[in-house]
């Protein structure tokens, strides 16, 4: 049993702290101590901003493109990389011989691949979902893998003795092993994503929120800019919330849900 209840209202109140702490030292920083507000709009300025691209229907079409981007790139970084994974983690020997060419590929900034992919795929969506997956996959293959050959092979020898088939060992032992390992590239793999979404819309785009931040500097709008920006932090929260939130459903019996004192 949790042994003190009330630390799990502590982010719910520290987080409001904090973002006030950070209001108000934005705001000093432009009244007190001179900061020009072309560099760093006022916090009512940028809320202003904000308001105004709300209730701009463009606005919204920008965001569904960006969400449509993340979500696909997302869902095929996270079936590729869970088989890829699963294959390198039983199989060792492929694994050590592809080693190389997945560090290699791994250490190459992907911002260098924006220009190739939209060689190959075009300036329209197809190039930033496969942005988006690129840099969503390593966390969740590398999670995976680990995941596999973490399953104990004491457990494994059990199920052995027991006669257990391919299948029921997978369902009752493999897969429930293997599962927080996979909602921990998971939620990496989320934020990745929409990294890669928003680099290529802003180097190669014409839609998208990465898109208006272009407009935004073009026109040296900081209010806007850092409204987008804000957009976007927002963006990345919602969909890191949904992963944790399904990790809670699907895991709820783990320690990462749980708590180490409730484990």
């Amino acid at each position: 049993m949790d042994q003190n209840p009330r630390m799990k209202w502590l982010p719910w109140v520290s987080t409001p702290v904090v973002l006030l702490l950070v209001l108000l030292a934005w705001q000093l920083s432009i009244s007190v101590f001179g900061v020009s507000e072309f560099t760093l709009p006022t916090p009512a300025a940028v809320a202003g901003s904000l308001g105004g691209l709300l209730t701009d229907a463009t606005t919204w079409s920008h965001l569904l493109i960006t969400l449509a981007e993340v979500t696909v790139g997302f869902l095929v970084a996270l079936l590729t990389g869970v088989v890829v994974g699963v294959v390198l983690g039983r199989a060792q020997w492929l694994e050590r011989a592809l080693r190389p060419v997945l560090v290699a590929v791994q250490v190459v900034p992907k911002v260098a691949f924006i220009p190739l992919f939209v060689i190959w795929f075009g300036f329209g969506v197809t190039s930033k979902i496969i942005m988006a997956a690129t840099l969503a996959f390593f966390p969740i293959m590398l999670n995976v893998m680990l995941g596999v050959r973490s399953v104990d092979r004491g457990h494994r020898d059990v199920m052995l003795g027991l006669g257990a088939k391919r299948w029921p060992t997978f369902r009752d032992l493999e897969l429930p092993s293997t599962l927080p390992y996979v909602f921990a590239g998971m939620e990496v793999a989320v934020v990745f994503a929409v990294i890669g979404a928003i680099v290529g819309e802003y180097l190669g785009g014409s839609e998208g929120l990465g898109y208006m931040v272009v407009v935004s500097l073009n026109a040296l709008d900081a209010p806007q800019l850092f409204a987008v920006i804000l957009l976007l932090a927002v963006l990345g929260c919602l969909l890191y919330l949904i992963v944790n939130g399904a990790k809670r459903f699907i895991i709820p019996w783990h320690e990462s849900v749980l708590g180490p004192e409730r484990a």
